[in-house]
C-alpha cells in the first residue's frame, strides 16, 4: 500500500495578497482621501470667502448709504440759499457741517464748494481758508456732467492730515446747471476697523476699489496711496466684464501671494469690495490634515501587515481598528461641522448688531419728526378753532376734522413702526419682572384662539411646576400673539396645529441658574434655509405685498435677546416651523417678592391723549419758567410754543453747552425739558445731573424717541432719577408731564383727561 503525502500548506499566496493589500489599500484610501480633503477645503474656502466678501459688501452698502444720507441733509439745509447768502451765513453752516460730522464716525471733514472750486465751508475750522479745489479730479467730473454720487482718489487731508478718499455730490441750481459741490472725506480707517474684526489673525486682505482700479481703502494698509490694481489682472478683467460678484484665483499682484479672492459690487455705485485668502494658507491646513491622513494610513499598513504575519485570528482586532477609525473621523468631521455653525451664527449676530444700531438712529429721528407733525397739527387745530381773533371757539367742518384725523392717525401708525424698531435693536425701555409663563398664556388664549380662526387647532403643551421667568409682560404677550399670527400665516387654506409649549430647558441646572423654554410651532409650509437665515432682519418677510412689514420676527428678536435671553428658528420647507424663546429663569424667592412697577410718567402719544384745553395748561404752569433743550429746530419750535400757550415762560437752548451756559449766567428756570440724545458732547442726563447740581431744587423732565446708551426711568431708577416722556408726544402728554415734574398729578390727570371739541367730535364719528 502505496503512503499518502500530505500536501504542503498553501497559505503563501494569500499571505502575500493580504501583504500586498495591506500596502496598497491605505496607500490608495490615503491618496483618495488626499484628493477629496483638497477638493473640500478648496471649496470650503471659496464659500468662506465668498461669505466673508457678502458681509464687508453689506458694511460698505450701509457706509456709503449713511454718508449719501449725511450728503443729502447738507444740500437740504442750504437749498434754495445762494451762495452770497451762504457766505453770510457761513458761521451758522459751519456749526451745522460740525455738528452732523460728531455725529458720523467714518466721515472726518465735510465741505460745501463754490462752483468756481474756492472752498465756502468746511466742518473743521471757520472761517474756511482760501483754497481752491477746481483742480480736483471729482470737481472736473461733477463740473463735466456727473449728477450721482463720486468717489474720488485717496489723499493727505491740507486742514487734517488724515488719510482719506472724497464722496461728492453735485448742487444743482434751479435752472439744471452746475453749482457747486457738496462733499465728505470717508476715512478707510473706520473699513480697516471693521474688516480687522472679520479675520482676526488671519493671513487675509480685505480691499474697496473703484471700477477703474483705484483702491480706496485695504487692510493691511497698502504702503502709499493712489494704488491701481494692474487692469490685465483676473480681478480688474471679471469687472470690466460686467461681473457684480464672483470668487476667482487672482495672481500674485498686490503682496506676491496668489490668493482666493471673493468680490462684491457694493449697490449701484462703482465700487466693489474684496475679500482675498491666501493659497498658501488654504495648502498649509491641507498638508496638516495630509499628515494627520498619512499618519493614520501608515498606522493602518502597519496593522494590516502584522495581522498578515500572525494570521487570520488577528482578523477581528483588525477590523476592530478601522472601526475606531472610522469614529474617530467621524467624531473630527462633526466637530468642524459645529465649529463652522458657530461661526455663521457669530457673523449673523455681528451683521443684525450692525442693523440694529443703524435702526436706533433712524427710529430716534423719526421719532423727533412725529412729535413736531403731531404737536403742529394740534397748534393748529386750536388756531383755527379759535379763530383769526382768538376771542372764541369756532367748529371746524367735516372735512377739516377728517383731514386732522387722518393726519393724527399716520402718526400713530408711524410710532408703532418706530416702536418695532426699537425693539429690535434693543433701545427700548423693558420693566422686566418675574412672571409665570404658564399663567401668562393661559390669559392670552382667548385671543390667540381668535387670532387663529377656525380653521387652525391650538395645542398647549404647558410644563407643570415651571419655573418663573424674567420678562416684560406686555412685550411678551405681543411677541407670542407675533409667532401665532405667522404660524397661522404658513398653514394651509385648510388649516393646521399650532402649539404652545414651554419647559425648563436644562433640567441639570439649579433653580434660578436656567432658562424657560416657550416654542410656538405650526404644521404649515415651513422655511427655505436662506429665509431661516434672514428671518430676523427687519422689513425682510416671505409674504405677498401689503399681507406684512416684515418686523414681527425682529421685533421678537429684539425683546428677547434685551431680556437676556436667546431665540432660534428650526425650520425646513414642509416641514413646518417651532420658534422657541429661551428666557432667563429667576428664582422662586425672588418671584415671590413684589415686583417693583414704576410709576407711569405721564407721557402719551398720539394714539393716547388728544388736544387739552389751554386754560387749564394755564392754570398748571401758574407763571413758571421752563428751559426747553432741544436739537432738533422743529422740535424744539413746537415743545416752546406749546407751554408758552399753556401759560409758561420758555427759553430755549439747542444742545447742553448752551442750557448750562444759561442756568450759570442765573437765567430763571423752574424746569428743565431736555431731549436725552443730543449732540455736543452732553447728554440729557448728564445735563439734567449738572443742573441738579448747581440748582438742588431744580425740576426736571426728559424726553426720547431712543434713549441710546442713557437708559431713564420714569419710575425713579436709582441711575436716573428722572422722569421719561417718550417721542411722539402730543400737547397734552407734553403739558401734564411738566405738571407731573413740580409734583402736581391732580393737575395733570386732570390736563391727561381733558379733550378738545373736534377730538371728541372726532371720536364720536370714528
Amino acid at each position: 500500500m502505496r503512503d499518502v503525502q500530505p500536501s504542503a500548506p498553501r497559505h503563501a499566496f494569500p499571505l502575500r495578497s493580504l501583504l500586498l493589500a495591506a500596502f496598497l489599500v491605505p496607500a490608495l484610501a490615503f491618496a483618495g482621501v488626499a484628493w477629496r480633503d483638497h477638493q473640500r477645503l478648496h471649496q470650503e474656502a471659496a464659500e468662506s470667502v465668498d461669505r466673508t466678501a457678502a458681509i464687508a459688501q453689506e458694511h460698505a452698502l450701509k457706509v456709503i448709504e449713511t454718508n449719501a444720507l449725511v450728503l443729502d441733509r447738507i444740500e437740504d439745509s442750504v437749498r434754495g440759499l445762494s451762495w452770497d447768502e451762504i457766505a453770510a451765513r457761513e458761521r451758522e453752516v459751519h456749526e451745522a457741517l460740525r455738528d452732523l460730522e460728531a455725529r458720523i464716525e467714518q466721515i472726518s471733514v465735510l465741505h460745501l464748494i463754490r462752483p468756481d472750486g474756492r472752498l465756502a465751508a468746511i466742518s473743521v475750522v471757520h472761517p474756511a481758508p482760501q483754497v481752491d479745489l477746481s483742480g480736483r479730479g471729482y470737481f472736473a467730473l461733477h463740473r463735466n456732467g456727473e449728477r450721482g454720487l463720486a468717489f474720488g482718489d485717496p489723499i493727505v487731508g491740507r486742514t487734517t492730515g488724515q488719510v482719506s478718499f472724497t464722496m461728492s455730490r453735485a448742487r444743482i441750481a434751479p435752472d439744471g446747471t452746475f453749482d457747486g459741490i457738496i462733499l465728505g472725506s470717508v476715512l478707510p480707517d473706520y473699513f480697516q476697523g471693521y474688516w480687522a474684526t472679520l479675520a482676526a489673525g488671519a493671513d487675509a486682505h480685505f480691499g474697496l476699489v473703484r471700477a477703474d482700479g483705484t483702491l480706496l481703502a485695504r487692510l493691511p494698509p497698502p504702503p502709499s496711496l493712489a494704488i491701481r490694481l494692474p487692469q490685465d489682472g483676473a480681478f480688474m478683467q471679471a469687472i470690466a466684464g460686467g461681473a457684480r460678484r464672483g470668487v476667482i484665483e487672482v495672481d500674485p499682484a498686490l503682496d506676491g501671494v496668489r490668493r482666493l479672492v471673493g468680490f462684491r459690487r457694493v449697490g449701484e455705485q462703482p465700487l466693489y469690495v474684496f475679500y482675498a485668502l491666501s493659497l498658501d494658507a488654504v495648502r498649509a491646513e491641507w498638508l496638516g490634515h495630509l499628515a494627520v491622513n498619512g499618519t493614520l494610513a501608515l498606522l493602518a499598513t502597519l496593522v494590516l501587515g502584522g495581522a498578515a504575519l500572525v494570521a487570520a485570528r488577528r482578523w477581528r482586532a483588525e477590523q476592530s481598528a478601522l472601526a475606531e477609525l472610522a469614529r474617530s473621523h467621524a467624531e473630527l468631521r462633526a466637530e468642524i461641522a459645529r465649529r463652522e455653525a458657530a461661526e455663521e451664527e457669530l457673523r449673523a449676530a455681528q451683521r443684525l448688531e450692525a442693523v440694529g444700531r443703524l435702526t436706533g438712529g433712524v427710529a430716534h429721528d423719526f421719532n423727533n419728526l412725529l412729535t413736531a407733525i403731531l404737536g403742529s397739527l394740534q397748534l393748529l387745530e386750536r388756531h383755527l378753532e379759535r379763530g383769526a381773533g382768538g376771542a372764541a371757539a369756532a367748529p371746524l367742518d367735516a372735512r377739516t376734522r377728517r383731514l386732522i384725523g387722518t393726519a393724527r392717525d399716520a402718526v400713530e401708525r408711524g410710532s408703532r413702526l418706530t416702536a418695532s424698531l426699537l425693539a429690535f435693536s434693543r433701545r427700548q425701555t423693558l420693566r422686566a419682572e418675574p412672571l409665570d409663563a404658564n399663567a401668562l398664556i393661559g390669559s392670552m388664549l382667548p385671543l390667540l384662539r381668535r387670532a387663529l380662526g377656525e380653521a387652525a387647532e391650538l395645542r398647549l403643551e404647558l410644563s407643570p411646576g415651571l419655573p418663573p421667568c424674567m420678562a416684560d409682560a406686555a412685550q411678551l404677550e405681543a411677541a407670542l400673539l407675533n409667532l401665532t399670527i405667522n404660524a397661522r400665516d404658513a398653514l394651509p387654506p385648510e388649516g393646521g396645529v399650532v402649539t404652545l409649549r414651554t419647559f425648563r430647558t436644562d433640567p441639570t441646572v439649579p433653580p434660578g441658574k436656567g432658562r424657560v423654554g416657550i416654542a410656538v410651532s405650526d404644521t404649515g409650509s415651513g422655511m427655505s434655509p436662506e429665509a431661516r437665515a434672514r428671518a430676523f432682519e427687519p422689513f425682510f418677510t416671505t409674504k405677498p405685498v401689503g399681507k406684512g412689514t416684515g418686523l414681527g420676527l425682529s421685533q421678537v428678536y429684539g425683546v428677547v435677546r434685551q431680556l437676556g435671553g436667546e431665540v432660534s428658528i428650526e425650520s425646513a420647507p414642509g416641514q413646518g416651523t417651532t420658534v422657541l424663546m429661551r428666557l432667563p429663569e429667576t428664582s422662586p424667592v425672588a418671584a415671590a417678592e413684589p415686583a417693583r412697577t414704576a410709576a407711569p410718567a405721564p407721557a402719551g402719544g398720539a394714539a393716547e391723549a388728544r388736544d387739552g384745553g389751554a386754560d387749564t395748561g394755564a392754570a398748571a404752569a401758574n407763571g413758571r419758567s421752563v428751559l426747553v433743550v432741544e436739537d432738533d429746530r422743529a422740535v424744539r419750535d413746537m415743545a416752546s410754543e406749546t407751554l408758552r400757550e399753556a401759560g409758561w415762560r420758555v427759553t430755549e437752548a439747542p444742545d447742553g453747552r448752551a442750557a448750562l451756559a444759561l442756568i450759570e449766567a442765573g437765567e430763571r428756570v423752574d424746569l428743565l425739558f431736555t431731549d436725552v440724545v443730543m449732540p455736543g458732547g452732553i447728554s440729557g442726563v448728564e445735563l439734567a445731573e449738572a443742573a441738579r447740581r448747581m440748582r438742588p431744587d431744580l425740576a426736571v423732565l426728559l424726553a426720547s424717541g431712543y434713549a441710546g446708551g442713557a437708559q431713564p426711568n420714569g419710575g425713579g431708577h436709582p441711575a436716573c432719577p428722572f422722569p421719561l416722556l417718550d417721542k411722539p408726544y402730543d400737547r397734552v402728554a407734553l403739558v401734564a408731564a411738566a405738571a407731573a415734574a413740580f409734583g402736581a398729578p391732580e393737575e395733570a390727570a386732570a390736563l391727561i383727561a381733558a379733550r378738545s371739541p373736534v377730538a371728541a367730535r372726532a371720536d364720536a364719528t370714528a
